[in-house]
């Protein structure tokens, strides 16, 4: 899709009557993404693990040695299937929207001030960053990121986080194209990349 005129593109507060469409689009931006994150999760060491030891045990009950082998396979996908759709609600947060031409609801953006964070350096997290199918490869995830960090700055933020499946490299390479880094072990230095519990990696950018 060509690139949208930038001047027509407005980033304000959603609406109560633009929720419906806006948490659409946020799940459907999961929802492209849940099944490459469920291959990684199984292929981590915990669950391999988990599969191996379960399968081991199911020898001795299973006169099947497939089965003993599917079994464990098919716990461990439900469970982390389980456990990503739970992950995938968003927390109490603020939802703004990019509309072109007054009309088209075509971005969105969710973000709230990350819990912790050091009184020196506030941070806003963005939490979720999602465009609709037929306005996809023409700005809009640009201009929703560039409006986000304009409103952190005008609201006193100055630390920009947020947190991206190690699967989504479209949009790992759209943080970093912006100046977005992976934070560190210990939010300071050293360490190596953070793994969050939730198996999502956080990249920070100062203000």
């Amino acid at each position: 899709m060509p690139l949208l005129e930038r001047s027509k593109l407005i980033f304000r507060e959603m609406t109560e009557c633009e929720t419906e469409i806006v948490m659409e689009m946020l799940k459907d931006g999961y929802r492209e993404t849940e099944n490459r994150l469920l291959l990684y999760a199984m292929t981590r060491p915990a669950a391999l693990l988990l599969m191996a030891v379960g399968s081991s045990a199911l020898r001795f009950a299973l006169s099947s040695f497939a089965a003993a082998l599917l079994v464990p396979v098919l716990c461990v996908a439900a469970l982390l299937k389980l456990a990503l759709r739970w992950r995938s609600g968003l927390p109490h947060t603020c939802l703004w929207v990019a509309v072109y031409d007054d009309e088209d609801v075509c971005g969105c953006a969710a973000f709230n001030p990350k819990p912790g964070g050091r009184p020196e350096l506030p941070a806003l997290e963005l939490h979720g960053l999602a465009v609709s199918r037929w306005h996809r490869r023409s700005g809009v995830a640009t201009f929703l990121l560039a409006a986000f960090e304009e409103r952190a700055r005008a609201s006193g933020y100055r630390q920009a986080t947020l947190r991206v499946d190690p699967v989504n490299r479209a949009a790992i390479a759209l943080f970093e194209k912006h100046g977005y880094k992976p934070s560190l072990g210990d939010g300071v230095g050293g360490g190596g990349v953070r793994l969050c519990s939730n198996i999502s990696l956080e990249y920070t950018k100062d203000l």
